[in-house]
């Protein structure tokens, strides 16, 4: 299980290594070397000799400036290209006056390019927003046309290292040399395509500094194995727990379906689906495992706040309660899940309509008895921060922050890659394809989440866990399937053979 670090953390890493005499000229020096060192080893094993420095005015640049001159010593014919000018920091500045008289520095970008077989890249680091301007964009991409090896010095220019955004125009390396500890954005999408190999390379910040009172962490296959809970070799299905589904309606009858069937897929003991009659008379021929409930529903099929009594009684003896996968959104559901939030008394999934019907009245989280995990795609955590989705997009993980700190909930804030958000730490899920990007999809993974926490799985761990199985499963389907024609209910027939590769790691 890896660490990474925002850009904010990054900084204050930095900050407190001058507290214990290791100053910001010293780790220019170091991610210098260690960049130098990792270009150096490539040209060796490959036979490179000619390597062209693109180098910014901010303290990237002056990383390039120390590489530059360990390149030289070591023979590397180097060339120096100022993509934005001379250096503008006192630490760039000294590094670029100290540049080895064997250096070249060119004026002109096609003559700095011309016969180079490696280019680094070491315009902006991870203070870089928005989008490059004509003249930058004009250089990555003659950049980027050339065939030589495409090294990044801590993040590829042209990509934000907060939040995964980057310009059409972006550096596109072969291999990111990124310095401590890898950086959120570049796990995100688009960014980590333009990443390549991505190496972590020791400036020696020492071991004070790093602490962090926010861990990120990556979820692999290991964390998942940790994650599951325990199969009793004499248990029964009274041993593996059970969950409550309240999904589905006369109007989304496969939400429900795909829902329960991902819950029992991933190891619960006993389902009940509580639901519209249209719901259980259409799945229950096929669906044979699991309990029904009927529901009131009104006269467009949508279920009826006076259920919510009996679904609240059930939950006494439920280890989760699933609720808002194809329920759809009336004032109705409005009242049940704010009725639902306040009186469980167990953990509760909101999914979809479920948190659509959350979102006008949130503020009743504060009055929740038990925890709550919410699943948004970006368009429904919008409507839970009241912003617009291009701010979602923008900083998905502050946003989710947002809710996770206010409410005290945990946030499963679902893109190309998922967040799982608490107060305490959030967990990475970088699994998955557009195979995933399916109706029906966010139903399975609904179900397979509440099922790992009514297992008894730590609520975090559950979330990650349950999007990695169904984000891996879908890439094992795609190694000899299209995504494009791979559904969610082919996922849903291959998740015991991806459980089975994980539990037997």
């Amino acid at each position: 299980m890896e660490t990474i670090l925002t850009t904010e953390q990054m900084k204050k890493c930095e900050q407190r290594s001058e507290s214990y005499n290791v100053s910001l000229a010293q780790l220019m020096d170091n991610a210098g070397e260690a960049l130098a060192r990792q270009v150096l080893d490539r040209c060796m094993k490959r036979g490179l000799h000619n390597c062209t420095i693109l180098a910014g005015k901010g303290n990237n640049g002056g990383d390039g400036f120390v590489a530059a001159n360990h390149l030289a010593f070591a023979g590397v014919s180097v060339k120096v290209f100022l993509c934005c000018g001379q250096p503008q920091t006192e630490l760039a500045l000294n590094a670029f006056e100290k540049l080895n008289k064997s250096v070249c520095v060119e004026t002109d970008l096609q003559s700095a390019l011309d016969g180079c077989e490696v280019i680094v890249d070491c315009v902006f680091g991870t203070g870089f927003k928005g989008e490059l301007n004509a003249q930058q964009a004009d250089i990555f991409k003659a950049a980027n046309s050339c065939t030589a090896l495409h090294v990044a010095c801590d993040v590829p220019s042209g990509c934000d290292a907060s939040n995964g955004k980057a310009d059409k125009n972006a550096f596109k390396a072969d291999l990111t040399v990124t310095f401590h500890a890898k950086k959120l954005g570049l796990l995100i999408s688009p960014s980590k395509y333009n990443c390549g190999e991505i190496v972590v390379a020791d400036i020696d910040i020492p071991e004070k500094a790093r602490r962090n009172n926010y861990p990120i962490t990556v979820c692999d296959a290991q964390y998942v194995k940790n994650a599951l809970p325990y199969r009793v070799p004499y248990g029964h299905k009274g041993t593996f727990g059970k969950l409550i589904a309240v999904c589905g309606s006369d109007t989304y009858v496969g939400a429900a379906g795909m829902s329960v069937i991902g819950a029992m897929r991933t190891g619960i003991g006993l389902c009940e689906l509580c639901t519209t009659h249209r719901v259980i008379t259409s799945l229950s021929s096929t669906i044979l495992e699991c309990i029904y409930t009927q529901l009131a529903r009104d006269d467009k099929g949508f279920i009826l706040h006076s259920n919510a009594d009996m679904i609240i009684e059930k939950t006494k003896n439920a280890g989760c309660l699933l609720v808002g996968c194809g329920i759809g959104h009336t004032g109705q559901t409005e009242m049940l899940i704010s009725q639902i939030v306040r009186e469980s008394q167990c953990p509760v999934v909101i999914d979809a309509d479920g948190i659509n019907s959350l979102a006008v009245n949130i503020d009743v989280l504060q009055e929740k008895k038990s925890e709550v995990i919410l699943t948004p795609h970006p368009k429904e955590l919008s409507r839970l921060c009241r912003c617009d989705i291009s701010q979602v997009i923008e900083d998905p993980l502050g946003c989710a922050q947002q809710i996770a700190d206010k409410y005290g909930v945990t946030v499963v804030a679902k893109s190309s890659e998922t967040i799982v958000v608490t107060r305490d730490g959030c967990v990475l899920v970088d699994a998955g394809n557009t195979a995933l990007a399916k109706g029906g999809s966010g139903d399975i993974l609904a179900g397979m989440t509440a099922s790992l926490i009514a297992q008894g799985s730590d609520i975090t761990a559950a979330c990650a866990a349950a999007s990695y199985i169904l984000g891996t499963t879908a890439q094992i389907l795609c190694n000899d399937a299209s995504p494009r024609s791979v559904l969610p209910t082919d996922i849903l027939r291959e998740i015991p053979r991806s459980l089975k590769a994980i539990e037997d790691m």
